[in-house]
Parts: C-alpha cells; sequence; structure tokens
C-alpha cells in the first residue's frame, strides 16, 4: 500500500494524517533515575507513557522518538520525578541518514503493534472459554495502547504503520 491509498483511505474515514516516508526532527532522550521505590515508580509510569507515545529504545535509559510535543512533556515529566535527564534534539540535514534513522524508528514501533495483536487473540480466547471478565478488562487496556500508539503514528506519518495499525484497529472494533 503506498502514499497515495493511504491518504485516500484517511480521508474516506475521516482520518487526519500527514503520511511522511521520513522523519527529520528527532528527540533522544537519555536519563538516570536512582533505584529506589520512588525511581522505581517514574521508570515504570515513564516506559508505560514512552511505549504508547511510540518512544523506541535504543539503549539503557535511551529512548529515541520524533520531536514532538508529547515528547517534549514526556522529558519534562521525567526530569520533575528528580530523574536526571537529557534532552537531545535534532534536524537531520542528510536525507539518507535521516532515511536510516527513520527505518530504525519505524522497526522498533513494529513489536508494539505485534504486542497489541497478540493481546487481541488473548481476548479472543478469553471470551471463547467464556472469561468475559478478564477479556472486558484487557479490551479496555488494549484500547487505551491502541488510542495512544495511534497518535504517534499519525505523527510519525509512516503510510505502513499506519495500515498496520488499522488493520488491529478494525480487529479490536469487531470484538
Amino acid at each position: 500500500m503506498g502514499k497515495e491509498s493511504i491518504e485516500v483511505m484517511a480521508r474516506m474515514t475521516d482520518t487526519p494524517i500527514v503520511v511522511k516516508d521520513i522523519c527529520d526532527k528527532w528527540l533522544l532522550l537519555t536519563y538516570d533515575i536512582p533505584h529506589n521505590e520512588k525511581g522505581d515508580k517514574a521508570r515504570r509510569d515513564f516506559l508505560v507513557k514512552a511505549r504508547s507515545i511510540g518512544a523506541a529504545w535504543h539503549t539503557d535509559s535511551v529512548y529515541l522518538m520524533p520531536w514532538t510535543p508529547d515528547a517534549e512533556v514526556l522529558a519534562l515529566k521525567l526530569a520533575q520525578t528528580g530523574a536526571e535527564v537529557v534532552v537531545w534534539t535534532s534536524n537531520t540535514t542528510d536525507a539518507n541518514q535521516a532515511k536510516v534513522v527513520t527505518e530504525s524508528y519505524d522497526r522498533n514501533i513494529i513489536p508494539v503493534l505485534d504486542d497489541i495483536g497478540e493481546r487481541l487473540d488473548r481476548i479472543v480466547v478469553n471470551l471463547h472459554k467464556k472469561r468475559y471478565k478478564r477479556a472486558e478488562k484487557m479490551k479496555v487496556k488494549t484500547e487505551s495502547l491502541l488510542g495512544s500508539l495511534e497518535q504517534a503514528i499519525r505523527r510519525r506519518g509512516s503510510a505502513d504503520l499506519f495500515t498496520y495499525w488499522t488493520v488491529l484497529n478494525r480487529r479490536f472494533a469487531a470484538l
């Protein structure tokens, strides 16, 4: 599916998306959080939110994400917990390098989408086994994950990621 077909599908479903082959503005967030009760909670909260906005794990305590207001707020909130946070921003001027970084970022988003697909599979299994409360609880969390990731994918503008997300969202809607 190409850029044009995603744009047509977006118009037909009244879904605002600007398709971009590459992303040229990036935020690299590094952090150091003490290992104590408060620090461990801050780390868990950060990791949940980072994943939901599409941040890609680079190395220990280093996350890459498109440079957006959500990424800036995430960095600020993490710093407010007492963590030592360093934010690196970049406007890529080399198109080939921007393509490499963008492709790497996209590869890191796919496992998050895969996890949502696996959650959908487990919801179906729970429904078949008449575990309705468990299925409903999973649906609530899955809906939240889909919603958060939708925003990240729209900001990124990847036609492939948007298509994958759309398929998962339709599967969820059919439950």
